[in-house]
């Protein structure tokens, strides 16, 4: 069986038998003889004129092998030079399609979603945020915020905690010297009718994320290469998100309560050796000495008759606390209190009680 010829066989570096007899015979223009090579083994002409050493004429032309030869060096050199730079450029070029094919799989993730434009962001937080059953978790490191942006937030926060939603929030220490955003935060701790809002503050550095719910949770970028600064991802996988959570919570623990009091100055302190009152404080003289009690272990009895009002009119002052600060329970109220700044008031100088609310129960 005759061998198709290929290549291979030229790079192997040698002519078959029947090709360099097809080739003496071209040569010396025996037709006759080249017709029967031919008919022989139809691949050796295909070999000659691979190798350069005939023309591809009907009535084919033996040329110089040593031109031939030549020629076929010079190609087969430029082809190795190009294989040679291909072989050079493969590191560098898989490095490239290894990191274009992970971003790619990593943005097509459904657990993970990268999102490199601040209005895209901005959108897909709004809708997470404004579906929010449970719980906002909110770490943010930038330091004090703009009017407009806080002005923003109010309304969704708002609505946030008009559901029932518990708000914390972590923002950098350098805040309290902000009174823009202290004013934020003293409107929404501080709100009347509904749950409040809680803030802590801490010094040093600490990771941006939301997590809403423990479900969802927007993180800043560290993956992509030069990502806008704006940039985020949207994690849904549990796992990634009970982690963050986790460090939410950490980073929570270490940070300090704040609820909206503006650090007063170097200079105002210097002058006061005393308490400060700090702005946001809520609660009468009187409620304070009953929380003061509350807080202390003091039986609800025996604070009616220390404070001097009936049990009912006791009961009435509690409720009313749980309603200013949003919550269900007596130990809910406590915690609230004891992260307010109605705990720092001195009321260790005022009157006796004489209040409304000794008058009322008299009555």
């Amino acid at each position: 069986m005759a061998m198709v010829f290929g290549e291979g066989d030229r790079r192997a570096g040698h002519l078959s038998e029947q090709a360099t007899r097809l080739y003496g015979a071209i040569a010396g223009q025996e037709w006759e003889l080249v017709d029967t090579l031919q008919a022989a083994d139809p691949n050796a002409r295909q070999e000659l004129q691979a190798w350069g050493l005939i023309s591809d004429e009907e009535t084919p032309i033996a040329r110089d092998p040593q031109q031939a030869i030549r020629t076929l060096v010079t190609q087969e050199l430029a082809a190795a030079l190009r294989h040679i730079e291909l072989v050079a450029t493969m590191p560098d070029l898989s490095r490239d399609l290894i990191r274009e094919y992970r971003q790619v799989q990593l943005r097509a993730s459904e657990a993970s979603v990268y999102l490199a434009d601040q209005a895209e962001v901005n959108a897909r937080l709004r809708d997470v945020v404004g579906d929010a059953r449970r719980e906002i978790l909110a770490a943010q490191p930038g330091g004090p915020r703009k009017r407009e942006v806080l002005e923003d937030a109010v309304t969704r926060d708002r609505a946030a905690l008009d559901r029932g939603v518990v708000l914390r929030t972590i923002y950098r220490d350098t805040v309290r010297d902000h009174p823009v955003t202290a004013e934020y935060a003293r409107t929404m701790s501080t709100r009347a009718g509904g749950r409040p809002a809680q803030y802590r503050t801490l010094v040093g550095d600490f990771e941006r994320m939301i997590i809403v719910d423990r479900e969802v949770a927007f993180t800043s970028d560290h993956i992509v290469d030069d990502s806008p600064p704006h940039s985020a991802w949207l994690i849904t996988d549990p796992a990634a998100v009970s982690v963050l959570a986790a460090v939410f919570d950490a980073t929570w623990r270490r940070a300090q309560p704040w609820t909206g009091e503006v650090r007063p100055s170097r200079r105002s302190q210097a002058r006061s050796a005393g308490t400060v009152r700090p702005d946001g404080v809520r609660t009468s003289r009187e409620e304070r000495e009953v929380m003061r009690m509350l807080c202390a272990g003091v039986p609800q009895s025996s604070t009616a008759k220390k404070v001097g009002v009936s049990k009912r009119k006791l009961e009435e002052t509690i409720a009313s606390l749980k309603a200013l600060w949003g919550v269900r329970t007596l130990n809910e109220l406590i915690y609230q209190y004891a992260l307010s700044p109605d705990r720092l008031v001195d009321d260790s100088d005022t009157l006796p009680v004489t209040s409304a609310v000794t008058t009322e129960a008299a009555e």
